[in-house]
């Protein structure tokens, strides 16, 4: 294959569009809080050459892109307080990261873990996988499409070790599971970084009705799903909202990003007359089913990571069976319509209070009509679970600050 070395030229002549998607997602890691600073992150994109946020190159990454089919590559240092924790999953779990939300485990599997960057190991651990650790230095992600693959990946690996830290150290402190109890200085690292992760809190405008116009309906569920990103309530590629209006269901598309959603929502005919339910969410089925038994007329759909940490709470979480979480049904079920489908559990949940947490998956929220009050619903189930957190350690006798 012929080199795509370019030490000797300026990496920004690469196609514009390309160095667009590189700024864009660099603007995203940061506006997401998943990076401290610009510097520390580098992302390139492949078009004729290879497009970087950097003013070279380097040899090592050059190489990645001879050695792998990529079109992109990310490679970043998380924030602070997430690189610590990721670090001491490192230290634990040594070659391999396994998540324990369902979610990630569908979508990541496993997260391999390196020693340094070397393009050799780096290009062994991403054959088998969209991302890895590296220890010295970050997570380095790619995508075989678009700088949006990567940046994706990247962000699902920072959510799932987040979950899977707080998560593990609760259910084994409760004796949930089978790990050894964490070191003292493990566990102190844990009470000073939960602090840190408190979910935010603002203003809440948005709509109190379901608009009128189709126009209405599009900019009401792009404002919802913003906000739903910016409040940390779901990373921007996972969740869905959906609307009902008169006898058509205006619904997410599957894949489609919360912060970016005009372009990205289906109109689905009840009456079945067009077939563009096949880009919808993949929980379309549960979302009929919601509106069927509620009478309600929106569903919003987010991944608050507490909410999510929370429902994991007392183990694996048998098909069919419930428990709660403040007063919140959990539920289990997998993504779309099969057997042990989410929509043959989650709609009954739903029916009394309005809203349910489907085990190690995310929250779903009804409303007859506003979309303001399903948000703050979300929200304040958030920050019930993040207080439920720091409740069950002191009910084990942990002094919690």
């Amino acid at each position: 294959m012929q080199s795509r070395r370019n030490a000797h030229r300026d990496p920004n002549q690469g196609d514009r569009a390309v160095r667009n998607q590189v700024e864009k997602y660099l603007n995203k890691l940061l506006a997401h809080g998943l990076i401290d600073a610009r510097e520390d992150c580098a992302l390139y994109g492949l078009d004729d050459e290879i497009s970087t946020n950097l003013d070279r190159v380097p040899g090592e990454v050059e190489r990645l892109f001879e050695i792998l089919s990529i079109s992109s590559l990310v490679h970043a240092r998380p924030g602070r307080d997430l690189w610590r924790i990721i670090t001491a999953l490192c230290d634990e779990s040594l070659l391999l990261i396994t998540p324990r939300d369902s979610e990630s485990l569908t979508f990541i599997h496993d997260i391999p873990v390196v020693d340094t960057f070397d393009p050799d190991q780096i290009a062994c651990a991403l054959n088998r996988r969209k991302g890895c650790i590296v220890r010295d230095s970050g997570i380095v992600t790619l995508g075989s499409v678009s700088v949006e693959q990567a940046f994706i990946v990247l962000s699902s690996i920072c959510f799932a070790c987040f979950v899977k830290y707080f998560s593990d150290i609760l259910n084994t402190i409760c004796e949930f599971s089978p790990e050894i109890r964490p070191e003292h200085a493990h566990f102190e690292q844990a009470l000073e970084l939960l602090d840190g992760f408190r979910p935010p809190s603002g203003i809440n405008d948005l709509p109190a009705r379901i608009p009128d116009t189709e126009e209405g309906i599009v900019h009401a569920m792009d404002i919802t799903g913003k906000l739903m990103v910016s409040r940390r309530l779901v990373d921007s590629f996972f969740g869905n909202i959906s609307c009902l209006k008169g006898d058509d269901l205006y619904i997410s598309q599957t894949g489609s990003s919360l912060d970016e959603l005009p372009g990205y929502i289906d109109r689905v005919p009840l009456d079945g007359s067009s077939t563009c339910d096949l880009t919808s969410s993949s929980e379309l089925m549960a979302h009929l089913r919601i509106y069927e038994l509620t009478g309600h007329r929106l569903i919003i759909h987010g991944h608050p990571k507490f909410s999510v940490i929370m429902s994991m709470f007392g183990g694996e979480l048998p098909f069919g069976q419930r428990r709660s979480v403040g007063g919140i049904p959990v539920v289990s079920g997998e993504v779309g319509a099969g057997r042990r489908g989410l929509m043959h559990t989650l709609p009954e949940a739903l029916v009394e209070g309005h809203a349910a947490i489907v085990s190690g998956h995310g929250t779903f929220l009804s409303d007859a009509a506003s979309f303001s009050n399903a948000f703050e619903r979300l929200s304040a189930i958030e920050h019930r679970c993040y207080e439920t957190y720091f409740e069950t350690l002191r009910k084990n006798g942990i002094e919690v600050p």
